[in-house]
């Protein structure tokens, strides 16, 4: 098969590096004008009244206020592709002392996803072209704006969060108590964490280099194109992971994720930037994972892929490496 069906928009004749620089790359009137209708949902969130609780029929103004509103997702991190765009607006809310009480409010019906969803939903957040999705569970939020007004798809999700890590935000700090506290954590609750580690995560992917996130965004568009079940925050640590190797150009690091995905089951990958990997793998899964560098607790592999789906990565990591060794 030619390697069109794989890659339909790169012509063959031109480089990696530029085929990403020509097309996937957001322009920058375009940039501007999808920051500018982010920007007015970050302003608007952050008109967000104090949270309410309900005590025994009545409405009491609490002390759950919003302490700080971080962006994630591709736009956060420098890595989005032309015409898809997601932005992970992460809200974090002062006022509760455990993670057990933080999922026992987001959850109850009237707690704060509830009035985060009423809140967004009332009025047009400055723009009439925001549609919000139905929430699937307790977790975030999801805005979507179609193609029409930006001529790109923008998807933004709204996640509330508390501060697990204090001030441990900079590079360098301890983080084994926070995952110390994570390990005495059920799984289902170390899953409401994931958020709240938003700033690590972002700190370890936009801090790498222009080479390394046109690598990530040739990877995006390539699963994307292909509809495969592979995690945007998998493509950026697979992008990540290569590069350490040593190859002198995109090409053969585009090729290595690809030897990589051709193998899925047997994706076994860890960072060690913030903690050390040996010290935690007993809450590794069984393989295929790619350990978040923020979280020893979090793999990154899309969760209840079927074997069919798993297949179709396989399949097609080998057709394009194929098709691009020609």
């Amino acid at each position: 098969m030619p390697l069109k069906n794989y890659l339909p928009d790169y012509n063959g004749s031109e480089s990696l590096n530029k085929f990403v620089q020509r097309w996937l790359h957001i322009p920058k009137t375009s940039d501007r004008r999808l920051r500018r209708e982010l920007h007015r949902i970050f302003i608007y969130l952050h008109g967000f009244p104090a949270y309410f609780k309900q005590e025994n029929g009545r409405k009491r103004k609490s002390r759950k206020t919003i302490n700080m509103i971080v962006k994630g997702g591709s736009l956060g991190k420098g890595t989005a592709v032309r015409r898809t765009a997601d932005l992970d607006l992460v809200v974090f809310f002062n006022g509760y002392s455990t993670m057990e009480e933080f999922i026992e409010e987001k959850k109850k019906p009237g707690g704060i996803l509830d009035q985060f969803s009423d809140y967004l939903t009332a009025e047009d957040i400055d723009s009439k072209h925001w549609i919000a999705e139905s929430r699937s569970g307790p977790f975030h939020i999801t805005l979507n704006m179609e193609s029409t007004e930006t001529k790109y798809d923008i998807k933004v999700e709204i996640l509330p969060a508390i501060n697990v890590i204090g001030r441990n935000i900079y590079e360098g700090c301890n983080m084994d108590p926070v995952y110390v506290n994570m390990a005495r954590e059920s799984h289902d609750t170390r899953e409401h964490y994931s958020p709240c580690l938003v700033q690590k995560q972002r700190q370890f992917v936009r801090g790498q280099s222009s080479e390394v996130k046109n690598l990530i965004k040739l990877i995006k568009y390539w699963k994307n194109e292909n509809d495969l079940e592979i995690k945007s925050y998998m493509c950026e640590l697979l992008a990540i992971h290569v590069t350490r190797q040593g190859f002198s150009n995109m090409r053969s690091e585009f090729l290595s994720v690809l030897d990589l995905l051709v193998n899925y089951d047997s994706l076994r990958i860890t960072f060690d930037e913030f903690y050390q990997p040996l010290k935690w793998e007993k809450y590794f899964p069984k393989a295929p994972y790619v350990i978040d560098p923020a979280s020893p607790f979090q793999n990154t592999c899309m969760e209840n892929i079927t074997a069919a789906e798993k297949k179709k990565i396989e399949s097609c990591a080998m057709n394009t490496r194929t098709c691009l060794s020609l």
